[in-house]
């Protein structure tokens, strides 16, 4: 079947018409293509489609530089170039808003995507699937395991760590009993911290074969041990030799925030189990974005209710009067509490929570936030956004990696008398269709 693709919606799947107008949605396509395409799956109003031929392709196209673009499902649009990957994100993100009735409302103060400096190598942090030893990840939309031997969105030092795994014996005994793995970039030291996703808890001929893998590859800093449904650990930590439950103090990721940023540097460490931000580079220009849009006045109380290791939270109290951060992650929360006392901020207070309880809490103890920082997972916030109670703060920040979440959200705040100020799509994940944008609200009270 022959097909003109009119647009590329959410979750990066081409949009075309059959002659009796039913919606055909194919992947690896591109606005304006025409294509063949043969039918996969049919549903009450709409088809899913795979790509046959191209018939006419866009001149935005590329060829893909990774040899395993299209059996991986990790990446779904590099076959555009990057230029016009943004475009596309755009206009997924303007088409939501106008779906929800909001685009009259934003489109005055929406700002032009933020590109990432970076196009590749640019992840900090991957997870990968192991099966049998082998590394790799699961086909898209699906359990159909693909073994790759390189990531182009890792950083050099991950890769380098991936590529000297298969040869290692020591890795080969651990790897019976790890269904998946994450490497991490530690950005201080420039080496890698390795997250086994075990099946049971390690035994200690594992515990000594993750030291003796820290020992044969010099770009690790260390293991750390998630089993399946047991408590974190151990860690393994190459540079200090600490090897037990208690590793996490001494193993951690390091993250510099120069001075430019919030007005005097700020070093965060983090637990290699707790949530971090993937591309390092754009977390930086997102807290910029998120302080100039904000512009605390110094007095202000703020709430971080996803406030992870501090990442925002502890820039922003260096302008407000006092800021209250809450995560439902133990790990997170700890790491926020040593940074406060790290770099000497003192008019923060953290505590482990759910982002709802946690609002209610500080209502509870009489404290009103001025200002509201949201940055919740993909799910969005809905019922917290329907929590937020009087007085209301005057003003609200959303970060969002959901695009979708975020407009069902924004419409609930406008009920509430929030407007939005400005919002910017922040190229989070280049050729991925993930978006993450981040949304100034002000009270119309």
């Amino acid at each position: 079947m022959k097909l003109r693709v009119e647009k590329v919606v959410a979750g990066g799947l081409g949009l075309g018409r059959r002659e009796d107008g039913c919606t055909v949605l194919v992947p690896g396509v591109l606005p304006g293509e025409l294509v063949r395409v043969k039918v996969r799956r049919s549903h009450r109003s709409y088809q899913e489609a795979s790509l046959v031929e191209l018939l006419e392709p866009s001149p935005q196209r590329r060829l893909p530089p990774c040899p395993w673009y299209e059996r991986c499902g990790g990446c779904d649009l590099q076959h555009a170039n990057y230029p016009s990957q943004l475009e596309l994100k755009q206009q997924i993100l303007r088409e939501l808003l106008q779906r929800h009735g909001l685009d009259a409302q934003v489109e005055p103060v929406l700002a032009p995507p933020l590109a990432s400096e970076q196009e590749f190598n640019y992840r900090q942090r991957i997870r990968l699937q192991v099966a049998e030893g082998r590394l790799g990840f699961f086909q898209a939309g699906s359990h159909r395991f693909t073994e790759v031997e390189q990531c182009l969105l890792a950083r050099p030092a991950i890769n380098q760590v991936w590529r000297q795994l298969p040869a290692s014996s020591s890795w080969r005994r651990l790897a019976d009993q790890c269904q998946a793995l994450e490497f991490s970039l530690d950005p201080q030291s420039g080496q890698v911290v390795l997250l086994l996703h075990h099946r049971r808890r390690p035994r200690p001929a594992e515990r000594e074969a993750a030291w003796q893998l820290c020992r044969e590859l010099a770009q690790l800093k260390g293991i750390a041990f998630l089993p399946v449904g047991h408590q974190a650990g151990p860690f393994i930590d190459r540079q200090s030799g600490a090897r037990g439950r208690d590793g996490s103090e001494q193993l951690r990721l390091h993250f510099l925030f120069p001075a430019a940023i919030a007005g005097r540097s700020l070093e965060l460490t983090v637990e290699p189990t707790a949530f971090c931000q993937v591309n390092e580079g754009q977390n930086r220009r997102l807290l910029a974005r998120l302080l100039e849009l904000l512009q605390p006045a110094g007095d202000e109380v703020l709430a971080d209710l996803h406030c992870g290791m501090g990442n925002f939270s502890l820039p922003l109290a260096l302008g407000c009067g006092r800021v209250y951060g809450v995560d439902i992650q133990a790990a997170a929360i700890r790491g926020a509490i040593r940074n406060a006392q790290a770099n000497g901020i003192e008019n923060c207070r953290f505590n482990r929570a759910g982002a709802q309880e946690g609002l209610a809490a500080l209502y509870a103890a009489g404290v009103n936030p001025d200002i509201l920082l949201l940055d919740p997972p993909r799910g969005g916030c809905l019922e917290l956004v329907r929590a937020v109670g009087d007085p209301r703060p005057s003003r609200i920040i959303m970060i969002s990696c959901d695009p979708a979440t975020m407009v069902r959200d924004l419409a609930v705040l406008g009920q509430k008398g929030y407007r939005v100020a400005g919002m910017q799509l922040i190229d989070m994940f280049p050729q991925t269709h993930h978006l993450e944008t981040i949304t100034l609200l002000r009270h119309s009270g």
